[in-house]
């Protein structure tokens, strides 16, 4: 991929400009050519030498490897379920797909029709990309913090020693027997005054 790069960049270079200088090779079309040439002609190697030489891997021994810690707390049973999996599989490559290609393909597209972006258009586009920041800033940082707000709250009365919450509430005829079946706290010792 890199020798591949090099012949592309200095060969644009030699075509565009008619010579090699320092002062060429810094222009954006021979470098743009160069870094393609590199990105994509690696990816090629690579699935070119995969399909002549396959490794069939089966990924049986990284089943095999033993955990360092088998800490599996907060995961359902279902959750290693080969359904849920393939659930959760489909949803990430659904949800990555289409981000990818809105973001690839249908966003750039969106400025085309503007040409030669105006000041203002160029300002609409500079406050969507800020909003979109902010955004996403927004949902990366709260919403895995409202998702665990249970955890959060549990650490937070066990710090400041308030009673935990009854996790499961119960009514009507249920709720005296098991109000009956508690027993009641116990008064803590009084010290006695030596004054």
């Amino acid at each position: 991929g890199l020798v591949l790069a090099m012949i592309t960049w200095v060969a644009v270079t030699a075509a565009q400009f008619d010579e090699v200088t320092v002062e060429t090779l810094g222009a954006l079309e021979p470098n743009l050519a160069g870094n393609l040439v590199a990105i994509l002609s690696s990816g090629l190697i690579h699935v070119l030498f995969s399909l002549a030489k396959p490794q069939n891997y089966d990924f049986k021994s990284m089943g095999e490897i033993k955990m360092l810690e088998d800490d599996q707390r907060g995961l359902a049973e279902e959750d290693y379920g080969d359904k849920f999996l393939d659930e959760a599989k489909a949803w990430v490559q659904k949800w990555g797909w289409g981000f990818t290609i809105t973001m690839v393909v249908i966003w750039p597209v969106l400025s085309l029709p503007a040409g030669v972006f105006t000041k203002d258009y160029w300002s609409m586009w500079v406050f969507i990309s800020i909003v979109w920041a902010f955004l996403s800033t927004f949902v990366i940082i709260w919403l895995p913090v409202w998702e665990s707000r249970d955890t959060f709250i549990g650490i937070c009365r066990a710090v400041t020693g308030w009673p935990k919450e009854v996790e499961a509430k119960t009514s009507g005829a249920d709720a005296a027997p098991a109000a009956e079946a508690a027993p009641a706290p116990e008064a803590a010792p009084q010290a006695e005054s030596t004054v």
